[in-house]
């Protein structure tokens, strides 16, 4: 457990600085103006909180989430918990890779508004396509062991 919570926190310190550095090198290169603001907030915001949400499910593995189930043999709706990161932790690598999935994404979307491609270069296309498809291997690696190891979740 404790390699994959050691991945899983370099994934997600990997996404912390790929987001830094992304919103830091749009400050720098995109013109000032009303737009700038505006674009900046509309990039670094949805990355800050997935990353601050991700971060507290780190800290806090043992938090627990409720899950409304239906019981047709009482009538009611029971309250089934769970708990965010599952004992084995697998949901580490899974967390850490989605959320360095989507600040990727965020940041080519940040370059396109920039006027440049990360797709211009065969080594850079390459090199994100790669990391990309790592990205998605991993989380749903992670959340295939995790259903394997728990059936119940």
């Amino acid at each position: 457990m404790e390699t994959r919570k050691i991945i899983g926190t370099l994934l997600l310190a990997l996404a912390a600085v790929v987001c830094l550095a992304s919103n830091v090198w749009f400050i720098i290169k995109m013109p000032a103006g009303g737009d700038k603001t505006e674009l900046l907030l509309l990039h670094s915001l949805p990355e800050v909180i997935i990353l601050a949400v991700m971060a507290y499910n780190f800290a806090h593995p043992g938090l627990r989430r409720s899950k409304p189930t239906i019981d047709i043999v009482h009538r009611r709706i029971k309250r089934k918990t769970n708990r965010s990161i599952d004992p084995d932790g697998y949901r580490y690598v899974s967390f850490g890779a989605m959320s360095l999935f989507i600040v990727i994404a965020f940041t080519v979307d940040l370059m396109d508004a920039l006027g440049q491609s990360p797709f211009d270069s065969i080594d850079s296309a390459t090199a994100t396509l790669v990391l990309i498809l790592l990205c998605m291997g991993f989380a749903i690696w992670g959340e295939i062991k995790v259903r394997l190891a728990n059936p119940n979740m």
